[in-house]
């Protein structure tokens, strides 16, 4: 018990010690799959990784804590070892004493089968894993699987999957084809049972009704071993019966099915769902209406307390009132599909139910957090882009850098936002009483009558003061230009002008000469994502020459170029080389403006076969690239040619919440990059992300800053000077004035050096009052580092 408190002390409090960690997930921990009880909670196996909760306590662990797989199928307590987590495909991590995860084997994640949830024990100092079609066990003291076997007595459990496991001292019991069957084992020498491959070393317990009904769950009574036909836990113990079990029942009359808690009864309505069975005699059909019990794992306390969790619940009993703690409070959102990096730093993220919620430093909390979810239409909450969000990979989220944003849905319109989707402020949808909006109506000139304006993409206009975005129209799509004029918002309309009857991924600038605005927009042949594709380049007068209309742009402004054989999905804008870069679902192309068409990289080491989703560009040039199902990749262009690539390969051992990537945002401010994944998000944060392009000017977010100042190099590993420009040199000089190092160039990354406090033989400096002088873009910064011994 004393080892399993101080389980439970790592687990509430290990979460702090990653708030450094490079690595960061944020997902939502459901549906659970599988809970152990764990001091006073449950620990359990969820979709977004292994989670704690108590009453008191609410700890989430995945990838980003070394766990090998974000999905995780089971949750293992051994006495001999520790806490194991197994995911879905059947990599095995164990937690270390810090709350750290690591990897014990990968041995099982190529075989193409799957863990069936909550199907994982420990035996002493084995551990036995039922796939859907065999049973594997797995030796905790060398960390190699021990033997997968695929039969057990007269029956095949690669066509009778496992439905039930218990582990009672010596025996193992297994459950499959709706009969019970048991093993001697001697769980010490397990490696040297030779029998352990032979079916007829199992014997029956319990043959298969005649209709088979699976056995979905093992207890055990007075010494006795019960079997049940519904899933969930039943104890028999000194306090009296505990069930929880997912059982049915007609009337809340009928306690004998319902869940109980030390021979006491709950009503509580939250613990039931109605459900409903139709049969059907003759040609009359019978509806009759049940409820259903929601909850099948408990963890018991000896104060009377309890907590009690189902695949979408949890909740805590204190023996009179039941409380739903279910919420997972650091991560509001659920399926993520597009990320805006926000111009103050952090992100706004857009989930498929059509909720806006974003990251950022909350005065309040000292911390950074997430924003409550708000609807993308507050007088509907139902709107949502739904499938329409992936299956057309919507990029339709922009943001203002003095505040404001922008969202297309899908089919209706336009929604503009006061701060970072706070406030719905204003709609732009043909479907108004009385509009004059110039976007086009996709079903114009069909059999269909209803209003559907449709966009792929939205971007924020090169004054950054307004928003540019497409309708599409088989004429050819149509450029629409939102302006911005303090109070007042006006829309004018380039009428189809695109190449193509769909406008894809885009992003605008201001010609280096000040006098144009050049807008770059991905085009689709149609609404699906096997179309062909291409790149139309705008170039045209500043809109304000005009008052802000863009109505007399037409196509003479337009050059088009061909070479993308499927539908562009992304697109940037890379300014140190004047490269654009998009990505089609299998191809990565660039357009060079002196070139005619788009090509594709001849050197791309490292990346091969992979299915784009989207692509983001750093403040170095390095190009972030989203796959649907390999990672995420870092592209550096050579800085003479971008036809060779150096890659860098990102998967989940390096921490991402999963290898399916929907959306990529490069957060220079912060440092950060964004992932975004169906069940969360991931924040990847290095110092090279950081935007250096103020530092040390007049425009600088922040001063040179020396850090630990006194610098103890025998305590601590070095001096920071931060917030330095990219073209700065750092000279430190002794007393006598003689210098003692100088950093600069590859020794600067993202507006940060770092020194060890030692000279060039590799002897620790002297202790005293040191001099520094930094020179770097129109600054310079001097001052004093006391270096203590």
């Amino acid at each position: 018990m004393k080892n399993l408190l101080h389980l439970i002390c790592i687990l509430v409090f290990a979460t702090s010690s990653f708030a450094q960690d490079l690595w960061l997930n944020f997902t939502r921990p459901f549906p659970i799959k599988a809970a152990v009880p764990s001091g006073e909670g449950l620990l359990m196996a969820t979709s977004g990784g292994v989670r704690y909760r108590a009453s008191t306590a609410d700890d989430l662990y995945t990838t980003s804590n070394g766990l090998g797989d974000q999905s995780v199928s089971a949750v293992i307590i051994s006495k001999d070892a520790g806490v194991f987590s197994v995911s879905d495909n059947g990599v095995i991590s164990l937690m270390m004493s810090d709350g750290r995860w690591v990897i014990q084997s990968r041995a099982y994640a190529g075989s193409n089968t799957h863990v069936i949830p909550g199907m994982a024990l420990a035996g002493g100092p084995v551990l036995v894993i039922a796939f859907e079609d065999r049973l594997s066990f797995f030796s905790i003291k060398t960390m190699t699987s021990i033997l997968t076997i695929d039969r057990i007595a007269d029956i095949s459990i690669s066509a009778n999957a496992v439905s039930a496991m218990d582990i009672r001292g010596d025996s193992l019991i297994v459950a499959a084809g709706g009969a019970l069957y048991m093993r001697k084992m001697d769980w010490d020498k397990l490696e040297d049972d030779v029998k352990l491959y032979d079916p007829d070393s199992w014997k029956i317990i319990q043959k298969a009704s005649s209709d088979k009904t699976p056995i979905k769950s093992i207890a055990w009574k007075d010494n006795e071993i019960r079997t049940f036909s519904t899933e969930g836990m039943r104890i028999w113990d000194k306090d009296g019966f505990t069930r929880v079990a997912l059982d049915t029942f007609s009337v809340f009359t009928d306690t004998d099915q319902m869940v109980t808690v030390r021979g006491k009864v709950l009503k509580d309505s939250a613990l039931y769902a109605l459900d409903s069975v139709v049969t059907t005699v003759g040609n009359k059909r019978n509806v009759r209406f049940i409820y259903k019990s929601i909850v099948r794992w408990v963890s018991l306390q000896p104060s009377g307390q309890a907590v009690l969790a189902g695949p979408d619940k949890v909740f805590h009993y204190d023996g009179k009132k039941l409380t739903d703690i279910s919420d997972y409070k650091s991560f509001p959102l659920e399926s993520v599909y597009e990320l805006r990096a926000l111009p103050t730093g952090g992100v706004l993220a857009a989930t498929d139910n059509g909720r806006l919620s974003y990251y950022y430093f909350s005065g309040d909390d000292k911390d950074f957090r997430w924003s409550d979810p708000v609807p993308i239409y507050p007088p509907v909450p139902a709107y949502a882009n739904g499938s329409d969000a992936r299956g057309h990979n919507l990029k339709v989220l922009s943001v203002l850098p003095t505040g404001g944003a922008m969202y297309h849905f899908w089919g209706y319109g336009f929604f503009l936002y006061k701060g970072w989707a706070d406030t719905l402020i204003n709609t732009f949808t043909l479907s108004e009483p009385g509009n004059s909006y110039c976007m086009d109506n996709w079903h114009e000139g069909t059999s269909i009558e209803s209003i559907f304006t449709i966009a792929v993409s939205t971007t924020l206009a090169p004054d950054n003061m307004g928003y540019l975005t497409t309708s599409a129209s088989n004429k050819g799509y149509s450029l629409v230009y939102i302006d911005i004029k303090g109070e007042s918002t006006t829309m004018s309309c380039a009428s189809n002008v695109g190449s193509t009857p769909i406008g894809g991924p885009m992003y605008a600038r201001v010609s280096d000469d000040g006098k144009n605005w050049i807008v770059y927009v991905g085009t689709r042949a149609g609404p699906s994502l096997d179309a062909n594709g291409g790149l139309d380049v705008f170039t045209f007068p500043l809109p304000k020459s005009k008052g802000g209309d863009i109505s007399w742009v037409d196509s003479t402004y337009r050059e088009t170029f061909s070479g993308s054989s499927s539908t562009p999905l992304d697109l940037v804008y890379e300014p140190k080389s004047d490269n654009v870069w998009m990505v089609t679902n299998s191809a990565l192309v660039y357009w060079d403006k002196d070139e005619k068409d788009l090509k594709s990289p001849l050197s791309t080491n490292g990346l091969s076969g992979a299915s784009y989703t989207s692509i983001d560009v750093d403040s170095r040039g390095n190009l972030w690239v989203g796959t649907s199902s390999q990672g995420a990749y870092r592209l550096t262009p050579r800085k003479t040619s971008p036809d060779t690539l150096s890659t860098i390969h990102f998967t989940t051992r390096h921490g991402l919440l999963s290898e399916k990537i929907q959306d990529v945002a490069v957060d220079t401010v912060l440092g950060m990059v964004w992932f975004a994944h169906e069940n969360g998000i991931t924040r990847y944060k290095r110092d090279d992300l950081r935007g250096t392009e103020k530092n040390m000017t007049n425009d600088a977010l922040e001063d040179v800053k020396v850090y630990p100042n006194p610098f103890r190099p025998k305590m601590q590993a070095f001096v920071s000077f931060a917030n330095l420009a990219d073209d700065a040199v750092v000279n430190v000089y002794n007393r006598g004035g003689k210098l003692v190092v100088s950093m600069s160039g590859d020794q600067i990354s993202g507006g940060r050096a770092a020194w060890n406090g030692r000279m060039d033989n590799g002897n620790i400096v002297a202790p005293g009052v040191y001099q520094y002088v930094i020179r770097g873009g129109t600054k310079i910064k001097k001052g004093k580092l006391l270096i203590i011994h």
